[in-house]
């Protein structure tokens, strides 16, 4: 299967949250969820650079990303995405990953209904961030996806 497969491209479009699967030097492996948006071909992750799924996709670039359409229960499918990850934290991809993150998650319908009905909690939201920078850069996970299947 192809990235560019429509069946595909519709799915990547409709799935919110991406899980990704890192191994650590020990062999151990970890999942962790993250937003995400995909770019020419490429699935971006955001997080920071001291998080755990960072340092090891940084340590050990193989990865594998599940997405399903958590919003459709009717679609039981995951699209398992198996590829090599690289952690970036350059200012122009960070700013285009922003832009396209709020596109996603915050100016969509859903997502101003969501920022809206939390307003009440962003200020904890801010202070969240900013201990989180305290701590490191903001950085994706850019994953080149090799193979792909439905399961």
């Amino acid at each position: 299967m192809n990235i560019d497969d429509p069946a595909v491209l519709d799915f990547v479009r409709r799935a919110m949250v991406a899980r990704i699967a890192t191994v650590s030097r020990s062999g151990r492996p970890s999942i962790t969820s993250l937003y995400f948006v995909f770019v020419r071909g490429h699935l971006w992750l955001g997080t920071a650079n001291w998080t755990l799924a960072a340092r090891e996709a940084a340590a050990d670039p193989r990865v594998t990303v599940l997405l399903n359409i958590e919003r459709d229960r009717e679609d039981r499918r995951i699209l398992r995405i198996t590829g090599k990850a690289t952690v970036k934290t350059e200012v122009s991809i960070m700013r285009a990953s922003n832009l396209r993150m709020a596109l996603k998650y915050i100016l969509s319908p859903g997502g101003l209904r969501n920022h809206l009905a939390n307003l009440r909690l962003l200020r904890v939201t801010n202070r969240y961030h900013a201990q989180s920078a305290a701590k490191g850069l903001a950085c994706i996970i850019d994953v080149v996806p090799e193979q792909l299947e439905f399961i």
